[in-house]
């Protein structure tokens, strides 16, 4: 098999009602640390909702679910011989201090049963929504467990909820113009559309500053100190009247802010990363990930080949050494590519973060902390009877609640950089072999 069959290869690779309730407030600390290497590992959780949270007033937050009934078990072995899935939802709301020092209070919990019926089976998705007494002035970390009543299996989230700003994402609503429910995912497709709520119904005005795609390229993770990204100004703005009539649609790529103050860089971000986005398909999608395997010199001529099909299709043959080996290394690779789009888009594409990074260098992590200021990521180097720590802390941006950095030490970096020449030698890297 030649270069046109490898070519072929990577291309084939990357191709209710609630039926109860209950709910209970507390006041005790609670430990968000834990074995939850589930959350980036989803061949570990059966069941995969999406979740969005909109600040409805000073008082309450609504978290939005949307849940897939061909993950659930429908039968009828039931008293009442009902055809039906039963889909739990439990969450904990966890409050934030000012320091990680004073701790994590949790201040509410609740449970609800959804029932889901013949009709909710030949649906795509199931919609749901709950009320959750989230405080203006704080933020908060929410647990969200589901399970399969039914089958048993389960699916764990935790979102971070900011309700510390007026302007901030979570003040905005966007809602499919198609479907009729809120979207799940701040990034849409060409030709998608969707209209805009504010939880003030007395604005009046939308203001949409639009910024052209640089494609730029992840920072260097040896030699720069800061994030690369978004040091510049709009290229456009639009200001459209505030009502749910108005439709958008994101037709140019690029990055858009969607804000009600014109003179503040606050709002909700929304993404046009282009056709193929979370999946990568083109020559350019397919090069540019590269980047974290080669060399600064193979990298620039990458980029100047003038057929970068064929110069991809080298380097990975000359990673593997053979069509096999470079099969397996091309199908792990660009899987965690896609996956990194899905968990870490931010206020850019998820595989240039540096928790895509580090995602697609080692794989899940075995364990995960969770904190308020980020996450801490654990790898058990079991032939060295030790653990490395990939730390990451939320950096303030305006354009993302998301934008995690890894903070960096000297520890780490020198597994980043074996698990680089593992990947260079033609081996899927594993702290573990």
């Amino acid at each position: 098999m030649g270069r046109n069959g490898l070519w072929l290869i990577i291309c084939c690779v990357l191709t209710g009602l609630a039926t109860g309730c209950t709910s209970s407030t507390k006041a005790t600390t609670v430990e968000t640390q834990g074995q939850l290497a589930s959350l980036y590992n989803p061949s570990r959780l059966s069941l995969h909702p999406d979740y969005s949270i909109f600040h409805e007033n000073n008082n309450f937050s609504v978290l939005y679910i949307r849940a897939y009934p061909s993950e659930l078990r429908f039968n009828q072995t039931n008293e009442e011989s009902e055809y039906r899935a039963l889909l739990s939802v439990k969450y904990e709301l966890i409050k934030l201090e000012e320091t990680e020092q004073e701790g994590r209070v949790m201040v509410d919990s609740a449970s609800v049963v959804y029932k889901l019926g013949v009709r909710d089976e030949k649906n795509p998705a199931f919609f749901a929504s709950l009320v959750i007494p989230v405080r203006q002035g704080l933020r908060y970390l929410l647990k969200v467990e589901t399970k399969d009543m039914n089958r048993g299996s389960m699916g764990l989230e935790y979102l971070y909820v900011d309700k510390t700003d007026l302007n901030g994402a979570q003040n905005y609503k966007v809602i499919s113009t198609f479907s009729g429910y809120p979207k799940f995912m701040r990034f849409f497709l060409t030709g998608e559309k969707f209209n805009v709520q504010y939880r003030d119904k007395g604005v009046d005005s939308i203001y949409v500053d639009y910024f052209n795609p640089v494609n730029e390229l992840p920072r260097p993770p040896i030699t720069a100190t800061s994030d690369y990204t978004m040091n510049y100004s709009p290229d456009t703005t639009y200001v459209f009247p505030m009502v749910d009539t108005v439709d958008y649609d994101l037709r140019m790529e690029g990055m858009y802010l969607i804000k009600i103050d014109r003179d503040r860089d606050e709002g909700l971000t929304l993404f046009n990363f282009g056709s193929s986005f979370p999946e990568v398909k083109t020559p350019r999608e397919l090069m540019e990930p590269i980047f974290y395997l080669a060399t600064l010199a193979e990298y620039r001529d990458l980029r100047t080949q003038s057929n970068r099909k064929l110069a991809v299709d080298e380097f990975w043959i000359k990673l593997g050494n053979s069509i096999e080996k470079s099969r397996e290394l091309i199908r792990i690779y660009y899987n965690r590519v896609i996956y990194s789009n899905l968990y870490f888009s931010s206020n850019k594409e998820g595989w240039k973060t540096d928790q895509g990074m580090i995602f697609i260098l080692f794989g899940p992590p075995t364990r995960i902390q969770m904190t308020g200021n980020g996450e801490s990521w654990y790898y058990f180097a079991k032939r060295k009877s030790k653990v490395v720590e990939f730390k990451f802390e939320r950096e303030q941006d305006a354009f993302s609640d998301q934008n995690m950095m890894w903070k960096k030490t000297s520890e780490s970096q020198t597994y980043r950089n074996e698990a680089i020449r593992s990947w260079r030698n033609g081996k899927v890297y594993s702290m573990g072999s």
